[in-house]
């Protein structure tokens, strides 16, 4: 059986590369399922703060200077840090490369769909990432892979979690420059999901979900796809603390979100609680 080829601290580098690495987890895992005939619909993230040094979304458009002092290390969760040590990207001359990102992410998504993706979902905020995305699969001969585009993704407190989990914090400054500002309201969002729809998105997702559910209704209600829901880590977090410590009745808790969801306007839902919700249903 094929081994895991296992992402390392050293893997990383500026641009992510290991993300084109064809046995890398995400690629060896599809090809693993596909291999043993698990009937499946295969959804896989885009994009590169997993593979990156820095824990941005893409290759940076100024090198990092290597002998610089090291910004100081992430807190239990890191984007409540507020020191910027890089002085250039706190001024703006550091930003993720927008165009170089997209390049790199439509080769990225060639890959997957080349392990087994069924469905390609670029997360990173990227401007035009969509259209890239789409053309690059379809040049590949891939134009039957559906684009689940994280559309309306905001620059929120409650991925604590899974960035903590994952090592994927960024090392300096934050993603206020490519994710959405929480402050603003729904125009944006509509707007955004709509140049993603234009570019070829078959779906679209709001995320994070249980605190922007007058977002999802009005992108449900302005799309002509579906919309999907995310319900995040620091979201998940909340209620198994609450659970744990005998605050609420989780079950019913969760269920309950899930119909308010579905009421905002929500096709699908991704959930920490999938399984569990599957097993509660089927009660």
């Amino acid at each position: 059986m094929k081994k895991f080829r296992i992402l390392l601290a050293e893997d990383k580098d500026d641009v992510g590369g290991h993300a084109h690495d064809p046995d890398n987890a995400v690629c060896t895992t599809l090809r693993l399922a596909r291999d043993a005939g698990i009937s499946m619909l295969a959804i896989t993230d885009l994009c590169y703060c997993e593979y990156t040094s820095h824990g941005h979304c893409g290759p940076l458009n100024h090198p990092l200077d290597e002998t610089a002092p090291r910004p100081r290390p992430a807190g239990r969760h890191g984007e409540k840090r507020k020191v910027q040590t890089s002085p250039a990207f706190k001024s703006g001359q550091i930003t993720v490369d927008n165009h170089a990102t997209i390049e790199q992410l439509a080769k990225q998504a060639v890959l997957h769909a080349e392990a087994g993706a069924d469905i390609i979902a670029p997360s990173g905020m990227m401007d035009h990432a969509v259209g890239a995305v789409r053309q690059g699969l379809d040049a590949a001969g891939f134009n039957d892979k559906v684009i689940l585009s994280y559309a309306v993704k905001y620059a929120s407190s409650f991925y604590g979690p899974f960035r903590e989990a994952t090592g994927t914090s960024p090392q300096f400054g934050d993603r206020r420059s490519y994710q959405m500002d929480y402050r603003r309201g729904s125009r944006e969002a509509i707007r955004e999901a709509l140049l993603d729809v234009q570019e070829g998105a078959d779906i679209v997702m709001v995320k994070p979900g249980m605190v922007y559910l007058d977002i999802l209704r009005c992108v449900a209600d302005a799309v002509p796809v579906p919309c999907a829901a995310y319900q995040v880590s620091g979201e998940y977090a909340m209620l198994k603390a609450a659970a744990a410590a005998g605050a609420i009745d989780e079950k019913q808790c969760v269920i309950e979100i899930m119909h308010a969801f579905r009421r905002a306007g929500a096709s699908f839902i991704l959930t920490y609680y999938a399984m569990q919700m599957i097993e509660w249903l089927s009660e």
